[in-house]
């Protein structure tokens, strides 16, 4: 559990005073919103999932394959020639 600190109202405060009179409002105000805000089911599988437009993705994944140049992957490998005689040339 936090301490609780009593700070006074009246009267003069220093600068620390006025450090946790600031910091405890801010800390009161910050649980009020939190209690007050409740969030739904759905709510908290799209803060996981995020939502996607798959006629986006399918667009983007086209236009990649379309740029992708047309390149041989793999060079065939040379036969040697066959002669005439059905001999084979030496190299």
């Amino acid at each position: 559990m936090q301490q609780i600190t009593y700070l006074p109202r009246t009267g003069k405060t220093n600068s620390k005073m006025r450090r946790y009179a600031a910091r405890g409002e801010l800390m009161a105000r910050k649980a009020a919103e939190a209690a007050n805000r409740g969030r739904t089911t759905e709510e908290i599988w799209d803060s996981i999932i995020k939502p996607v437009d798959e006629t986006d993705v399918l667009a983007n994944l086209l236009i990649v394959i379309k740029d992708i140049p047309d390149v041989q992957r793999k060079q065939p490998r040379l036969r040697k020639p066959i002669m005439s005689d059905g001999s084979v040339t030496a190299r």
